[in-house]
């Protein structure tokens, strides 16, 4: 009596999971780099001038949004510096650099 072999039960391939770097890489792209500089300037600037013409609680509102385009420059450099590691090293370091620069500089200064 012989018994027929039957075929093993398919299995899914095993797929090895993204580092999570990978999910973060279309945030650090060159176009939302760009965006987010450019509009932490903007932000930046127009809270520079409205601190420069007004008094009293202008000047509050005017140090709010410098403060937020600060933390929007900040933010896009250090992103962009610990996500994008297809860009040269040097390039890194000078982000890296200029974000800490812009702390000390504008924050503290």
């Amino acid at each position: 009596m012989t018994q027929s072999a039957s075929p093993p039960p398919y299995q899914q391939p095993y797929v090895q999971p993204k580092p999570p770097v990978e999910y973060l890489k279309p945030l650090a792209s060159d176009f939302l780099l760009a965006i987010g500089i450019t509009v932490g300037l903007f932000l930046m600037m127009i809270g520079a001038i409205i601190v420069g013409l007004t008094t009293g609680g202008g000047r509050d509102v005017g140090n709010i949004i410098e403060s937020l385009g600060t933390f929007i420059i900040t933010a896009a450099l250090f992103l962009g510096a610990i996500v994008r590691v297809d860009i040269d090293r040097l390039v890194r370091f000078g982000f890296i650099l200029a974000a800490a620069l812009i702390i000390i500089i504008v924050g503290f200064w």
